[in-house]
């Protein structure tokens, strides 16, 4: 297809956007992680778990090697004090007065709270109040609690596949894997590209007349994803109520490919048990899988998503959805929260749009969702960890996507506790070891 010059334009400024926002993604934890950095030359907290400290160490040794790692260091020591002072700021005028009135902890000790662990611990605001460290009990455990800056950034670095290998970020790729290896996961019906569409896993190049449900095709959170719900006569309808011809939603969505590549895919009804507590979204599990020291793939973590307000296109926790822990031997759910950076949410053990209760509930064909993650994750050899996002639907479950470098504030944040003692730290450990010991010294 030849575009424009306009089209061109587009595209790359699209492209340009998503780049610029990826590095700035690592430039925060660049800023974080700084006084973690630090230890390598003033000496820092040490915690009684091992594991910790050596993912701790690992993070402040690689961030000086990082390309331009002392000349970062520097501008990130000259930045520093100002981020925070901005992040205090922000972070207390959204939370203060409401965990002052919950809990008890004065606003100047919350103040006092996010500079120390900022200061000590590398723990931003957000995660301040995203892991209730105003409460003296859990911030006792601080030096427990693994960070994005350390894990998503230099460990979990390490343990991905060497390039080319594995295309898993890529959501079409990863459709046609799934397919090749015998994975049940969500296919891909076409992709999107440049103004383009094109088939992925057939020759097909039109809308299928079902509900579709529309995402970028490499990227996650639920960002600018759709959800388009096909009426009839080729009229599809959005979770907005505006309603599309297949021809205009075609050029819609084609126009949207300028910026960015997109996939098309059904969308998917969730199991009957979860209903009512889904806010008409799809609800997902994140199991996170590592391999273990015999090599095979263990599940360490889970939580369950939910939807909840005018969201009914995504559950992920990053737009505003509720997260459960969910006990791995039963499927039983935990106690329920967002985020956890503004304090309106709470904990919750009912539903707040539908009112019915989650708690205890036991998740449908959980033995089969386990055993899907672990599956998967045998088809994919050169990968040592992976949060599998798995849909429970009425005949059974389906992969949605893999994630390379899963997130684990998710996991901490529902389960109320640190990871850094727990099995999944020792696991990344122990691979993290294996890995350094084939490169050599």
């Amino acid at each position: 297809m030849n575009l424009s010059l306009f089209d061109v334009a587009k595209r790359v400024l699209g492209l340009s956007k998503k780049w610029f926002l990826n590095h700035a993604e690592y430039w925060v934890y660049d800023l974080v992680g700084l006084p973690m950095a630090l230890r390598r030359f003033l000496g820092g907290n040490t915690t009684n778990s091992q594991a910790t400290n050596e993912l701790h160490d690992f993070y402040a040794r690689n961030f000086w090697r990082m390309p331009f790692g002392p000349l970062r260091g520097f501008l990130t020591i000259l930045l520093w004090p100002v981020a925070l002072a901005i992040a205090i700021i922000v972070f207390t005028v959204w939370n203060g007065a409401a965990i002052k009135q919950r809990y008890g902890a004065s606003i100047f000790n919350q103040i006092m709270g996010q500079f120390k662990l900022a200061a000590q611990n590398s723990i931003a605001p957000f995660w301040f109040y995203m892991f209730e460290l105003y409460d003296e009990t859990r911030s006792k455990n601080a030096t427990l609690y693994l960070m994005a800056h350390e894990t998503i950034g230099p460990a979990f670095t390490l343990l991905q596949p060497a390039e080319g290998i594995d295309l898993l970020p890529d959501k079409v790729w990863f459709a046609k894997h799934c397919r090749d290896h015998n994975i049940r996961a969500v296919p891909v019906y076409l992709y999107l590209s440049a103004g383009a569409i094109l088939p992925a896993l057939s020759q097909n190049t039109s809308l299928p007349p079902e509900d579709l449900f529309i995402k970028p095709r490499q990227g996650n959170g639920g960002h600018n994803a759709e959800r388009w719900d096909y009426k009839g006569k080729d009229i599809y309808q959005n979770s907005a109520g505006e309603t599309c011809s297949k021809a205009d939603l075609l050029s819609r969505l084609l126009a949207q490919s300028l910026k960015d590549d997109f996939i098309i895919q059904p969308r998917l009804v969730n199991h009957p048990s979860l209903s009512d507590i889904s806010n008409d979204a799809l609800s997902t599990v994140r199991v996170l899988t590592c391999r273990n020291e015999q090599g095979e793939p263990e599940v360490t973590n889970v939580a369950f998503r939910m939807a909840v307000g005018g969201n009914s296109v995504v559950d992920n926790f990053h737009q505003g959805g509720l997260a459960a822990p969910v006990n791995i031997q039963t499927g039983a759910i935990g106690q329920a929260s967002d985020i956890g950076i503004k304090p309106g949410m709470g904990w919750r053990d009912v539903h707040p749009v539908s009112g019915v209760r989650f708690k205890d509930r036991i998740l449908p064909d959980w033995k089969a969702v386990l055993n899907l993650a672990i599956e998967a994750h045998k088809a994919f050899p050169h990968r040592i960890m992976v949060g599998w996002d798995v849909a429970m639907l009425k005949d059974g479950p389906m992969i949605v996507e893999g994630n390379g470098k899963p997130d684990l504030d998710i996991h901490q944040r529902v389960e109320r506790r640190p990871l850094g003692n727990q099995r999944i730290a020792e696991l990344v450990v122990f691979n993290l070891h294996k890995v350094l010991s084939k490169k050599g010294p």
